[in-house]
């Protein structure tokens, strides 16, 4: 059997009734691909896609190029549109580009008072930290680890678009996209993720106390660790 027909059998798509139909159809686009239901290297047909959500080609081909922006699919020309495939340099890059504009992000925190979104990160962490920690069942450490990845993303999104540059929020916003394809969660918690946890809380109480200079030296820290981590996921 095909993977193709493997798949059509697991999955029931639905037509879309939205408005928004290119942001529907970028999403479901976008978590089929995290999912991995979407596998590196197949073709996206517009035709099937849109055939598939009962769209026409249009807002397919729309998502597909605004996936295409954020790294996780490739367009060809004459050939089309690819899932993307990854290597350990491409996320040695994603990395870097993450030190350069998260850094620079979080050295201009001294220029205004976000104590109200701090202490609420400091809050949403917590919760999270709630649910690591009475995570008993396998279904309980998935839901825990999916809060942190909300949890995670939400804070580093959240300091980027501190600067107020759109563009800048914009290409993080593409890395993190490419960086969810390798932070998935299971019935485990994996390690990368507490290690995150005890240093985000030790960024936030940095930040609370006004210590830039020991929070900007603990986010360096921070994103080499989770460089190494996720590059040893990705190697087993």
């Amino acid at each position: 059997m095909s993977s193709e027909s493997t798949r059509a059998g697991l999955t029931t798509m639905q037509p879309i009734e939205r408005r928004n139909l290119g942001s529907d159809v970028y999403r479901i686009l976008r978590d089929r691909i995290l999912s991995q239901e979407l596998t590196a290297g197949e073709k996206l047909s517009d035709l099937r896609l849109s055939s598939e959500l009962g769209v026409s080609r249009t807002p397919i081909r729309e998502a597909l190029h605004q996936l295409a922006q954020d790294g996780v699919v490739v367009a060809e020309p004459n050939r089309g549109f690819f899932v993307a495939t990854f290597t350990r340099r491409d996320l040695e890059e994603i990395f870097e580009l993450r030190r350069v504009l998260e850094l620079y992000a979080i050295r201009g925190l001294r220029n205004a008072d976000h104590r109200e979104e701090l202490e609420r990160a400091m809050f949403e962490l917590e919760h999270v930290e709630r649910l690591i920690g009475n995570a008993t069942t396998a279904q309980q450490r998935m839901d825990a680890g999916d809060a942190f990845l909300k949890t995670d993303r939400g804070f580093h999104s959240w300091l980027v678009s501190t600067v107020g540059n759109r563009r800048m929020s914009t290409i993080v916003g593409g890395l993190w996209t490419q960086i969810a394809i390798f932070q998935q969660v299971d019935d485990e918690i994996p390690e990368w993720m507490l290690v995150a946890v005890k240093q985000h809380r030790e960024l936030l109480t940095m930040l609370l106390d006004g210590n830039l200079d020991g929070a900007v030296e603990l986010m360096t820290v921070h994103l080499d660790d989770m460089q190494t981590l996720v590059l040893e996921d990705f190697s087993s």
